[in-house]
């Protein structure tokens, strides 16, 4: 069937995503969420909505930046406003699965401790009882083991693969990470860092800002680092937080991920934050209190300008079209629906990394477990392997000595071109991508098949925005946070980087701009 008319048929189906449920040698499982068959609805002409409803504020998406926008208006006393959201439940990557064993994140999995920058994160930490007085809630941080790595054929401590290392792999470490302690102490004449989070507060210096326009791998020749080791390591934390390889991220970007969490005064400066469902803890605490405001299952289908106010209209699950009349919008939606919504000229520059997200579900931990001679990780990598491995939902309670638990297993495509990525991904079904995981984690672990009793999977096809090389100090993304009349952009793209900190950024800075235009300017929520 050509794919055209596939998707037309696809698209009559209600709420597809979420019911592809199978089973298959014992082992249950299905793809869940994310609602892409919805989504392509825009590529399809829409019937015009009827009556608006009127409201204060509208707010479109509900992912981290809307809702830190939702907070935000709500902490200066405005109310009247309703909430978007296309999937089930709101959290965007901050969404969790409930399992009967445990809860588990289906992609954003962990907070480091904000650094002073970080303001809006230290006062939404603080709210929530783990930040008092300068102090961090000790319970709620990653405990030991943290991170360990296969190589090998054997688990060690850190991310770094050292068994096998040379002498000179270890001289070209200790040269990079020196480097970057220099990052880290760099300030510019003003006490700007090279690197903060959030990246609005980075030093806007030529020299540093050239960085931008290099990528990471040509970065690493230049300083003479070519252990295939310390290459892999760097690598590893670009498909981490960007979904990119090396000569897909940004010099700047690849830096930024290891010079800018400096901890922000707390010691040691590697601590994070972790809860069995990801960073949906803080979704909750930013949707608390929200009640029929939000409204999920609704397909943002079109926002334009009518006369001082704004239209937003929106289609169901069921295809139902309905209608909004606000006074303003905030737009916390990524950047690339925008040419579909307010109908503006495609911004090339963005673009998306896609990513496979699993959860295994275990009656019981695999006996490799036990045998590795070394203790379950909350953070366990595989070197060499396409994936990023898994973390262990229940590894801050004492069942994740002997089970049951859920792994988190994640998959970014960074070899492949987007495009490609995403049809490739999108082509698999849930066997083809069963097979893929138990080939990739079943070398470590050979029974765990046998201990697996479900496996669930998410395919995000625009999880994160890539850094790539001249996207992040463009103009291109910094026009296109600025606002209009009564319309006001929020999503962690326009920062260039899909993390917490820079989606709650946005979130609040739209706000912000709106309490602003309506002379309301009150407490500035991103500085201290």
């Amino acid at each position: 069937m050509k794919r055209r008319l596939f998707l037309q048929g696809a698209l009559s189906l209600p709420w597809l995503a979420g019911c592809l449920s199978r089973s298959e040698g014992g082992l249950q499982g299905g793809i869940v969420g994310a609602n892409f068959w919805l989504g392509h609805r825009l590529r399809q002409p829409l019937p015009r909505a009827g009556t608006p409803r009127r409201v204060d504020v509208l707010i479109a998406g509900g992912g981290v930046a809307g809702l830190a926008a939702a907070w935000r208006l709500r902490q200066a006393g405005v109310e009247n406003f309703e909430l978007l959201e296309l999937e089930s439940e709101v959290g965007g990557n901050s969404r969790a699965a409930h399992y009967s064993e445990s809860a588990a994140p289906w992609a954003a999995h962990y907070l480091p401790v904000p650094t002073r920058e970080a303001t809006v994160v230290r006062r939404l930490l603080s709210e929530m009882g783990l930040l008092r007085g300068g102090r961090l809630e000790e319970a709620e941080l990653c405990h030991s083991n943290e991170e360990r790595v296969f190589v090998l054929g054997r688990w060690e401590e850190g991310i770094f693969p050292k068994a096998g290392a040379s002498s000179d792999d270890f001289r070209q470490l200790r040269e990079f990470e020196e480097h970057i302690r220099n990052w880290q102490k760099w300030r510019d004449a003003k006490g700007r860092k090279a690197f903060a989070i959030p990246v609005a507060w980075s030093s806007p210096e030529p020299e540093v800002r050239a960085l931008d326009q290099e990528n990471m791998a040509d970065y690493l020749t230049r300083h003479g680092w070519t252990s295939p080791r310390l290459r892999w390591y760097v690598e590893y934390g670009c498909r981490d937080d960007y979904g990119c390889s090396l000569q897909n991220t940004s010099a700047w970007a690849g830096l930024h991920y290891f010079a800018s969490r400096d901890g922000g005064g707390f010691e040691p400066k590697d601590m994070q934050f972790v809860w069995p469902e990801g960073n949906h803890r803080l979704v909750q605490h930013l949707a608390s209190g929200l009640g029929d405001r939000v409204r999920t299952g609704r397909l943002v289908t079109r926002i334009e300008a009518s006369g001082k106010r704004w239209v937003v209209e929106a289609c169901d699950r069921e295809g139902r079209m309905a209608s909004w009349s606000a006074a303003g919008v905030i737009f916390a939606l990524p950047t690339f629906l925008r040419p579909y919504l307010l109908k503006e000229p495609v911004r090339p520059a963005f673009s998306y990394a896609p990513w496979t997200v699993c959860n295994l579900v275990l009656e019981r931990l695999p006996e490799s477990v036990a045998a590795a001679g070394m203790a379950l990780s909350w953070d366990n990598v595989i070197y060499d392997s396409p994936g990023l491995g898994y973390v262990v939902a229940t590894h801050q309670t004492q069942s994740h000595l002997q089970g049951p638990s859920v792994w988190t297993y994640y998959r970014p495509w960074a070899e492949l071109e987007p495009a490609r990525a995403r049809q490739r991904m999108l082509a698999a079904d849930w066997s083809e991508v069963c097979q893929q995981v138990f080939a990739e984690l079943g070398p470590v672990h050979p029974d765990l098949r046998e201990v697996c009793r479900r496996l669930e999977v998410m395919q995000l096809g625009h999880a994160m925005v890539r850094p790539s090389p001249g996207f992040l100090w463009s103009s291109e993304r910094r026009e296109a946070a600025l606002p209009q009349p009564g319309l006001y952009y929020a999503h962690s793209d326009l920062s260039g980087l899909s993390i917490f900190e820079e989606a709650s950024y946005q979130g609040v800075r739209a706000a912000q701009e709106l309490l602003a235009e309506r002379g309301r300017k009150g407490e500035d929520f991103l500085r201290e």
